[in-house]
């Protein structure tokens, strides 16, 4: 950069970079729900593009969200919502909702703008850390439903203190031989495993395709 403000941690990493947003935090808050959970943002996300969403499940059973889907448009995301994997499931847990862009969400402290006039860092809307990503998934198997089946695959991480996982790159359906199946997700505390699961008649199991698995911890 030729001109601006570029702050770099201990480490090496770039945490400030007036030319360049960082994926920061925009707002946070808990979710819970019966078969669902339907959140509302106590303020409004203003990124063009549908927020990441975060989440940490409570731990004891599995749970097992799929499709999310965002309430209001571009510069005005209002809320989320999620299904859980069967109508009687029980969702709930602490959210987080980041952006490749800040809000001037603090009443005091610093804020900083790009050469367009872009606001790229907001003291309240802090910098989200990632603490593990992986796209490596190891087949576990598949449970016989009343239809279909759930095919299962895991990746071998324990869940820390404060992280919470990205829902959205489960969304989308798991491609497969036939018409493709439901994509979701569970963080298995008790056996220190993240758990993607697909409802379908069949599955690629050797290879479920990479599916990106993101962790991140708040700052503040």
């Amino acid at each position: 950069m030729s001109y601006g403000v570029l702050c770099i941690n201990d480490s090496g990493y770039v945490q400030i970079d007036a030319e360049t947003p960082r994926l920061c935090v925009l707002t946070k808050g808990s979710y819970a729900g019966v078969g669902g959970a339907s959140v509302v943002f106590p303020r409004a996300v203003t990124s063009a593009d549908p927020p990441i969403v975060f989440i940490r499940p409570d731990g004891g059973a599995i749970q097992v969200p799929y499709s999310v889907w965002f309430s209001g448009g571009p510069g005005n995301w209002t809320g989320f919502s999620i299904k859980a994997s069967t109508t009687s499931g029980n969702l709930s847990g602490l959210y987080f909702a980041a952006a490749w862009a800040s809000m001037g969400t603090a009443t005091f402290g610093m804020r900083i703008w790009n050469a367009a006039g872009g606001l790229v860092y907001d003291s309240g809307a802090p910098a989200v850390v990632v603490t593990f990503a992986s796209g490596t998934w190891t087949y576990a198997g598949f449970e016989d439903l009343s239809t279909g089946r759930r095919w299962m695959w895991t990746i071998a991480k324990a869940l820390g203190p404060g992280e919470y996982v990205s829902i959205n790159p489960f969304t989308m359906y798991c491609h497969n031989q036939s018409a493709g199946g439901l994509c979701s997700l569970g963080v298995d505390y008790a056996n220190n495993r993240i758990i993607m699961y697909s409802v379908a008649t069949t599955a690629w199991t050797a290879d479920p395709g990479n599916r990106p698995f993101l962790c991140a911890r708040l700052v503040s």
